[in-house]
């Protein structure tokens, strides 16, 4: 909070953890819009359970802070507040943690979903928030949670959807794709072998868990804008490996170049198979080549 002192125009923040800013999310950021003022997003670099009860802390759709940033920036924030979350920060009081916040640099409004709780035993929440802005005079925007198919749109709800593989409605309530990111790693090289070569990155490990299988994908490849393929997310069950680890393989069709070392985003549209066991690399051959020409049967 010290390097808010360099701000000579007051803040309207928004807060709360934001997994995966998803259109819920959204609509509490962008009513952050006080005129005059700077539209402020406050969150944490831990999600609070996995400080406070780790056995239930929740797997995330957005679990690096670069893709979080990201998305906020596109919403247009202009000061971006991320806290670690400890244990001494649970314990402060609710209107302590505003007074803080307050004196730190000038505060124009709080904008807040009607779920969220903060403060010292979750005492903080959207009345403690009108009250304190009542009191001090500022904005207070609470945002009711979205509803959708007799639903709520909220983070619980869309991990359920993309452990089904249902990736068109996670989709839906997202407001954008959902999409891993990592370092492209060098591998075995065996699918270039077969004239399909990937791009092979690890999940991180608190990745917002898929059904194991091959997806229709697209990303952002340097030089070639953004491309169509396929991916496939799982163990490898085919390929004999030491070790066993959850990878996305990658394979864009008429893309040739070099990502190895590089930082990459794909994106996943479409739940096409589980992964499955083959007898040998040339009836995985086989099946890749179906996977790949099934991508033009796929709705747009």
């Amino acid at each position: 909070m010290e390097e808010l002192a360099a701000l000579h125009r007051p803040v309207h923040w928004a807060m709360g953890f934001f997994d995966g800013v998803h259109r819920g999310h959204r609509r509490v950021v962008e009513s952050a819009a006080t005129p005059g003022a700077l539209r402020g997003v406050l969150t944490f670099a831990e999600h609070p359970l996995a400080v406070l009860a780790p056995q239930r802390q929740p797997m995330l759709i957005t679990p690096l802070p670069e893709q979080k940033m990201a998305l906020l920036e596109a919403l247009g924030v202009e000061v971006l507040l991320v806290l670690p979350f400890t244990r001494e920060l649970a314990a402060v009081e609710a209107v302590d943690f505003l007074e803080r916040l307050r004196a730190a640099c000038p505060m124009a409004g709080i904008s807040v979903g009607e779920n969220w709780k903060f403060g010292a035993r979750g005492a903080g929440d959207a009345a403690l928030v009108r009250q304190y802005a009542a009191q001090h005079g500022l904005q207070a925007c609470v945002q009711p949670m979205a509803g959708q198919g007799g639903e709520n749109i909220c983070s619980t709800r869309i991990r359920r959807l993309l452990a089904a593989g249902n990736m068109p409605e996670a989709e839906a309530l997202l407001g954008h794709s959902y999409t891993l990111c990592g370092m492209v790693e060098t591998g075995q090289k065996l699918a270039r072998t077969m004239g399909f070569p990937t791009a092979n990155m690890r999940v991180h490990p608190h990745a917002a868990l898929l059904p194991a299988g091959v997806y229709a994908v697209e990303a952002l490849l340097p030089g070639g804008g953004m491309r169509q393929g396929i991916a496939n997310l799982g163990r490898r069950p085919t390929i004999a490996e030491a070790e066993k680890i959850l990878r996305l393989e990658a394979h864009f069709p008429h893309w040739q170049g070099d990502l190895y070392g590089q930082h990459l985003c794909v994106s996943l549209r479409r739940f096409l198979r589980a992964e499955q066991h083959f007898a040998s690399l040339a009836e995985l051959q086989a099946q890749i080549r179906r996977d790949v020409a099934s991508l033009n049967s796929l709705p747009g």
